[in-house]
């Protein structure tokens, strides 16, 4: 029989699998940071989504998801405006630049940092990320005691980060097939894709204001 902590962490590692698989934004990041440089990079993608994920099941369970839920519905479109204008530079730079594929190591450290504070500010900035995780969330936040937070949280962070090692190693292994030349293609692409996806979500946050 599974103890009570237990039960609660693998629920938690349920939500974070839920909130993390649908392949959004976030995922689109991952891959093309794998793509453009390595395993690494998307993993560094995969740890900013789960640390949002896992900030979103700390307000949760303190009871703020009510108000979280408010705040965002209220700023909706500012937060689609905001992301969707993040999304275009973060294409703009895809497009500007070549794949590494034998980055020098300062070069790669500076490049992992850079895409997790990208891909961490674009998680805080999303509103889909509030809207998907609190939608999956509630009922596990109410009937979870306190104590059994951490469990709970700590599985949030496990599923989400769990589900970014497999895409990323998944495409990773792509990446190993491709020859330079077609991988810079494919990032090229996957740039493209990010800002087809930008102008998606600035035309929702402008919807609003239009006649």
């Amino acid at each position: 029989m599974i103890s009570l902590p237990l039960a609660t962490f693998l629920a938690g590692v349920g939500v974070g699998l839920t909130v993390a698989a649908p392949i959004g934004p976030m995922g689109l990041l991952c891959i093309q940071r794998t793509l453009a440089l390595g395993l690494a990079a998307g993993l560094v993608v995969g740890l900013a989504a789960a640390t949002v994920h896992a900030a979103y099941g700390v307000l949760a369970v303190v009871g703020l998801s009510a108000t979280v839920t408010m705040v965002t519905d209220a700023s909706a479109q500012i937060l689609s405006l905001l992301s969707g204008m993040m999304l275009f530079w973060f294409a703009g730079r895809v497009l500007r630049r070549q794949v590494l594929v034998n980055p020098a190591p300062g070069e790669k450290s500076g490049e992992l940092l850079r895409s997790y504070r990208d891909a961490l500010t674009f998680g805080v900035s999303n509103p889909l990320t509030g809207v998907l995780f609190f939608a999956a969330f509630p009922a596990l936040a109410t009937s979870a005691s306190f104590s059994e937070a951490p469990a709970l949280v700590g599985g949030v962070f496990a599923g989400s980060i769990g589900w970014f090692l497999v895409l990323s190693s998944t495409v990773n292994a792509l990446r190993n097939r491709l020859s330079p030349r077609a991988l810079d293609i494919t990032n090229k692409a996957s740039g493209l894709v990010l800002a087809a996806l930008g102008m998606l979500m600035i035309t929702s946050g402008f919807r609003p204001f239009l006649p």
